[in-house]
């Protein structure tokens, strides 16, 4: 898979002045380009956004179990393989969060989906948890899938959520992650990775990621009506 999956993939574990961080970047600059664009349309953005987390997928299919299987084939003759040994649930934030989980699925199709729906205060920086529809985790390795890791809030509350039904591991995957975003999900959990396709240094004062690409639910689906 890696023959055709170049990428910038920025892996934060428990060592936070360590990341991992692979020399193929050129597919995911690409495409990460294409979503800051304030010029792509919404079509062009949902399917960047699909094609970045079908890529980071791939990477965080390295870090799970595997098995190693034989199979006959049609000559008679056995061939080995080594083999992804688990499932993950996905789970995502609405909206934003969609096109992402959907690239995701693609490599993990038979995985069980959950969303949490979350709306910000725009003052406060709070998120409002509006809706709960997960399946159950306990003892599962989960996914939580958000387009943008900015202050870290609705990805900890996420965390939270998931972390009372006892998984045995939480992966998070974000397009894009501020700096500040992460190190607060570390501070909470340093056992927990963060897989994205880019990092940025800073927020602004709303809590934006500078420079980041806005909205990535209007970006994905157009304005809300307020």
């Amino acid at each position: 898979m890696r023959s055709f999956c170049l990428l910038l993939l920025l892996t934060f574990c428990a060592s936070k002045a360590c990341p991992d961080i692979l020399n193929d970047r050129l597919a995911l600059s690409h495409l990460v380009h294409e979503i800051r664009d304030p010029n792509t349309d919404r079509k062009h953005f949902r399917t960047a956004l699909e094609k970045i987390g079908e890529y980071l997928a791939l990477e965080v299919l390295q870090d799970l179990n595997t098995k190693n299987v034989e199979i006959q084939t049609l000559t008679g003759a056995k061939a080995a393989h080594i083999l992804c040994d688990e499932d993950p649930v996905l789970i995502t934030i609405l909206r934003g969060g969609i096109p992402l989980m959907l690239g995701m699925q693609e490599v993990f199709p038979n995985s069980e989906a959950g969303f949490l729906g979350m709306a910000r205060n725009e003052e406060t920086l709070q998120a409002a948890i509006s809706y709960i529809g997960i399946p159950n985790v306990k003892d599962k390795c989960v996914i939580i899938a958000d387009t943008m890791l900015a202050t870290g809030g609705s990805m900890l509350d996420a965390i939270k959520i998931v972390e009372k039904q006892g998984p045995k591991q939480i992966i998070l995957v974000s397009a894009i992650a501020a700096k500040d975003g992460i190190a607060r999900i570390l501070d909470y959990n340093p056992g927990i990775k963060v897989y994205a396709a880019a990092t940025d240094p800073k927020l602004n004062e709303k809590g934006y990621i500078i420079p980041g690409l806005g909205d990535a639910g209007d970006r994905s689906y157009g304005m809300k009506h307020e």
